[in-house]
């Protein structure tokens, strides 16, 4: 089981690396493009002018709440909990789906999102330009986790005599 536990504790470890690195990103660029919608006039108010101090404020309070289940559930899994796997598993395979089809239609979103950024005032492409990077690392992180949790022998063999044993 030691094995197991320090794969892990490597996977716990690598997804607050992920997820610090996915809410700073997101956090800037949110901040960013709020912070450019904020001066138009009609955008300014339906966005109630938002500055970029609310914006990272709010991504703050809502990337600790996500942390905090977050950690529920890696605590769980390495407890050897048979639901935190599957939780971690589905939320990987959402990501990974969301993530490819993100990237596989890249060009097409593209080209919606540049009138955007006339009609805004916002500077969508920066935004378009973040986003990239992050569903990258998306694949990367969560292709490894699933390999991890659904493929390893090792670790899914622990989890299921865990299973049959309660």
């Amino acid at each position: 089981m030691d094995a197991v536990h320090a794969i892990l504790r490597r996977l716990r470890n690598w997804f607050l690396v992920w997820f610090v690195a996915e809410a700073l990103v997101g956090t800037a660029a949110a901040a960013y493009v709020l912070d450019g919608m904020s001066r138009d006039g009609l955008l300014g108010r339906v966005t109630g002018r938002v500055s970029a101090e609310g914006t990272v404020l709010a991504s703050l309070v809502v990337s600790l709440m996500l942390l905090l289940l977050a950690w529920i559930v890696l605590t769980a899994l390495l407890d050897l909990k048979p639901w935190a796997r599957i939780v971690m598993l589905v939320v990987g395979w959402i990501t990974v789906a969301s993530a490819a089809l993100t990237l596989l239609t890249l060009p097409a979103t593209w080209a919606h999102v540049e009138p955007m950024g006339v009609l805004t005032g916002a500077d969508w492409s920066a935004l378009e330009a973040v986003n990239v990077p992050a569903k990258v690392a998306d694949l990367a992180f969560w292709l490894w986790a699933i390999y991890v949790l659904q493929v390893n022998a090792v670790v899914r063999e622990a989890f299921v005599c865990r299973t049959t044993a309660a």
